[in-house]
């Protein structure tokens, strides 16, 4: 599997259909099923698709004479990628200054944090 890079909000808008569809699609599919409101060229769709594709989240097969995209990666491996890259940039790779984070802005309700530590007390 290709290292997985940052994808673009564009970007994450068709692979947040590809992930919910749960099959392969064609470029088709995904100009039929573009969020409310955008309108994208089939150029475009297609730029995005060969984006995705080289950042190692998407891979594609010729299928008659459409191409058939699936992910390479699920969405929560996906977003584990981004919330690492997050802790890492942001906060220097320190998870306990991310936890902090959330504590110190009032974020996090009562539920969360009992979440929190029903997860910690797993790990």
């Amino acid at each position: 599997m290709k290292k997985i890079q940052h994808i673009s909000n564009s970007e994450m808008q068709i692979m947040e259909y590809i992930w919910k569809t749960g099959r392969a699609v064609t470029t088709a599919e995904v100009m039929q099923n573009l969020p409310e409101g955008i309108e994208w060229s089939l150029k475009t769709v297609v730029t995005f698709l060969s984006r995705l594709i080289d950042k190692g989240v998407l891979k594609s097969a010729r299928v008659g004479r459409a191409f058939h995209y699936q992910p390479c990666v699920t969405e929560q491996e996906y977003r584990n990628f981004e919330t690492k890259q997050f802790i890492s940039n942001v906060h220097k790779g320190s998870v306990l200054g991310f936890i902090s984070a959330l504590c110190d802005n009032g974020d996090l309700t009562r539920e969360d944090i009992e979440e929190i530590e029903k997860i910690l007390k797993k790990v």
